[in-house]
């Protein structure tokens, strides 16, 4: 491979060399001869009237076609002919400057001497240290600027930990502010001082000027290198770089501006002293050569603190797809286009074509642009969104202590149980519940705010502005004339941009009522709730969530149809077929649409809701997800549901409002029924005062009295009503206190019972001799009287 690299170098300056030749005017001029020839066999010259010469038969000659052939011939070969001509030119070119490079000290020598005032080239060299000289006197002047007035202010301004662009910028920006002073301080000086040896001489006043804007140049780029990548301040370091990273890549930024800026001044001061033509190319192809080992250098160096620095710190696979694209695909993107630039500036040098601003200093131009603007643009949108951010901030705090105490319960909760196990006390439902939890907003990846929308369209509209600038760079601003490629492009991106702009607003507006509703997409209740309304979302929250889908989907097809219709496509057509199209599909889908028809009414009926318990007949669960024709089921043991709503006959809904719990009591015939009366109704105040049961309690805990009356015992009932999904725990504190109650106050339940007189057994039991008759007798008979029980308890009075 590494052979192969300067076989590509080569390649590609002759693709360079070849491009100009095929659209060259003598080969367009020749076959527009030639297209001329072929118009004159198709009209006679240009007389379609014109009459066949004399002695020449109607006819007869070259035809259209002969001549059309010929043109298009014509112009493949002089398209290669001024390949190989551009190429020869090219060679020609190429040697004669790097000819030149043998006695490069000597014509630079005399080009200087020829432009000197006194004849010697020494006298240059003189005139810029004598400049360096001012320079660095006015630099002393402004270091009294920098010391009693710049250091202060930056003291003053900085706080003692800044969080975000909102309180970084402004100190970065006062900083980069009084180092423009304190350049202006060095240039009024300097010239303050260096007016009293003015001199009326061009060359020398060019002289001076040069190394002052080389100097103020440099010096300005550093100055905002330093605000970008901020190496000896970390408190205000934007980019998520450590110290070392930060001070080595502001080195290689900071050597890369000095030879860049150094050697364009320097090639621009030999250009006006006309220095010759290969002199100045073969300086400015060093400069460039030097430029692009920089750039390596950084690259080698820095590409993984860069790389992580876009991910801002996180792990590839947490970030967007964006930062995580820009990590990868940057340093090879970069690389190529560097050592393009580099080609295409050596192409442009040697041919004599005029250079323009240099590709390699044009992307480190529009790359500082584009970070300042996007620095700009996430300042304002942190000042626009500092206000919602302090509430959600707020708020993720709040949720997070709740969570602990919530934590902290469960926790004290599954050690009570573990308690309740090892006493063999567990009943119903005993075991640690298992709560699934959505993470905090901070920890879900995706736009999830509109400042988070912000942020992303500031990066694009960056990246995108940064590219544009780029090719303008690159090919002028003819590249985006009307109707051209690229202008096509461009308003394409701008369809697209806007559509994903109103795309995520759209969502993001959506997702907000819904959350605030109490509801989202990834919905999960407990295990094994049944019929809890805790969980459940409101009404808005169940039907927006299919309100977002039927929204986005028109957005997306109204971007997709203004795309095609920049691209030319004509839509209607497609309008008509879809309106076909659908009407089939009405026709052959009528399950679907009986499905879509049925979900719309029993959502308007606000049967259910997402996160309520319902049965509908064969399956009953909780609603975890409502799509556009089906809902999900998830059954207290974990099974999940997918139902259609056209399957829906009848639907029975526990989590509306309250739920009421009758609970029966087996009593002995000898219980005081109005002391047990007295005893549940006191008990039922109690409980109300029950620090984590007490507050579900819609009714107090009630006495029925006696509602049914057994061989062996009479049942006694009482009541209570809770909100849906709190009876169970309530009714384990309910059966638990009962039952120390009539422990302490001497009440006993009664024991199921069953007597079966046979005759003369009295007889047979005194003697001991009871027959294997008697046995299953006996057997048969309790069996009946058990299974005579069970219907009547069915039908008994559930009032």
């Amino acid at each position: 491979m590494p052979r192969l690299r300067p076989l590509l170098a080569l390649l590609l300056v002759a693709a360079l060399a070849a491009w100009p030749a095929l659209f060259s005017p003598a080969s367009a001029q020749t076959a527009a001869d030639y297209g001329a020839l072929a118009g004159a066999a198709a009209g006679g010259a240009g007389d379609p009237e014109a009459p066949p010469e004399e002695g020449e038969p109607e006819g007869s000659g070259p035809g259209l076609a002969d001549y059309g052939a010929v043109a298009e011939t014509y112009r493949a070969e002089s398209a290669i002919a001024a390949t190989q001509q551009q190429v020869g030119v090219f060679q020609q070119k190429a040697r004669r400057i790097f000819g030149a490079a043998a006695d490069y000290g000597t014509r630079l020598d005399n080009a200087l001497s020829r432009a000197s005032p006194t004849g010697e080239s020494v006298y240059f060299l003189g005139v810029a240290l004598f400049t360096a000289v001012l320079l660095a006197i006015g630099r002393a002047g402004s270091m009294i600027f920098a010391l009693y007035l710049a250091l202060p202010v930056m003291r003053r301004v900085q706080k003692q930990n800044p969080v975000g662009m909102v309180d970084k910028l402004p100190v970065l920006a006062t900083r980069v502010a009084l180092q423009i002073g304190g350049l202006v301080i060095m240039l009024v000086i300097a010239v303050t001082v260096g007016s009293g040896f003015y001199v009326e001489e061009e060359n020398t006043i060019k002289t001076v000027i040069a190394v002052a804007a080389a100097v103020v140049l440099v010096q300005m780029v550093d100055v905002l290198w330093r605000m970008v990548v901020s190496p000896y301040l970390p408190a205000y370091r934007i980019p998520a770089f450590s110290d070392a990273d930060a001070r080595r890549i502001y080195r290689w930024l900071t050597a890369g501006a000095t030879v860049g800026v150094g050697f364009m001044v320097f090639v621009a001061w030999l250009a006006s002293l006309e220095v010759d033509e290969e002199v100045v190319a073969l300086t400015s192809m060093t400069g460039s050569a030097l430029s692009l080992l920089i750039v390596l250098g950084l690259v080698r160096g820095s590409r993984r603190a860069i790389s992580s620095a876009l991910l801002g710190g996180a792990p590839r696979a947490e970030a967007t797809w964006i930062a995580a694209a820009a990590s990868f695909l940057w340093a090879p993107v970069f690389l190529a286009y560097m050592i393009f630039a580099f080609l295409e500036s050596s192409y442009r040098l040697i041919m004599g074509l005029e250079l323009g601003l240099p590709l390699l200093a044009g992307a480190f131009i529009v790359l500082l642009a584009a970070l300042v603007v996007y620095a700009v643009a996430v300042y304002a949108i942190e000042r626009v969104f500092r206000r919602a951010r302090a509430a959600r901030a707020a708020n993720e705090a709040a949720e997070r202590a709740e969570a602990a105490e919530r934590e902290a319960a469960e926790t004290g909760a599954i050690r009570d149980q573990l308690r309740d196990v090892d006493d063999g006390g567990d009943d119903e439902g005993g075991g640690a519940t298992v709560v699934f939890d959505a993470p905090p907003r901070s920890q879900r990846a995706g736009m999830r705010t509109f400042e988070d929308l912000a942020r992303r369209v500031a990066s694009l509209f960056a990246l995108g502005a940064g590219i544009y600038a780029l090719i303008r760079v690159w090919a002028g601003p003819e590249a985006f004339a009307p109707d051209s490629p690229l202008d096509l492009a461009q308003d394409l991106i701008d369809v697209l941009f806007l559509g994903y702009i109103a795309f995520h607003a759209a969502r993001i507006w959506m997702d907000q009522k819904i959350e605030e509703e109490g509801g989202n997409d990834d919905f999960a209740g407990e295990p094994g709730d049944e019929g809890g309304a805790k969980a459940a979302a409101s009404r808005i929250a169940t039907i927006l969530p299919l309100f977002r889908s039927f929204v986005l989907l028109v957005i997306g097809v109204t971007v997709a149809l203004l795309a095609l219709t920049k691209l030319g496509v004509n839509i209607a057509p497609l309008l008509g077929g879809a309106g076909v199209v659908g009407l089939a599909i009405g026709f052959g889908a009528q399950s679907l649409v009986r499905d879509i028809l049925s979900g719309v009414f029993f959502l308007s009926d606000d049967a259910f809701r997402k996160g309520e318990y319902i049965d509908i007949g064969g399956v009953k669960g909780t609603v975890e997800k409502i799509s556009l024709r089906s809902f999900q089921l998830r059954h207290h043991l974990g099974a999940l549901n997918t139902v259609p709503f056209g399957e829906i006959k009848h639907l029975t809904n526990y989590s509306r409002d309250w739920v009421m719990m009758k609970l029966p009591l087996r009593l002995t015939y000898d219980t005081d029924v109005d002391k047990v009366r007295k005893l549940i109704k006191k008990l039922g105040e109690q409980l109300l005062q029950h620090p984590t049961e007490g507050p579900k309690f819609v009714q107090p805990l009630k006495s029925q009295g006696v509602y049914m009356m057994e061989d062996s015992a009479m049942i006694f009932r009482v009541k209570f009503m809770t909100r849906p999904g709190d009876q169970w725990t309530t009714r384990k504190l309910v059966y638990t206190e009962i039952r120390n109650l009539f422990e302490k106050e001497g009440i006993h339940f009664a024991h199921k019972e069953v007597t079966v007189r046979i005759p003369g057994l009295e007889d047979h039991a005194r003697e001991g001799q009871i027959t294997a008759q008697e046995q299953r007798a006996i057997g048969a008979a309790a069996r009946r009287a058990v299974e005579e029980v069970e219907p009547a308890k069915a039908m008994a009075d559930d009032r």
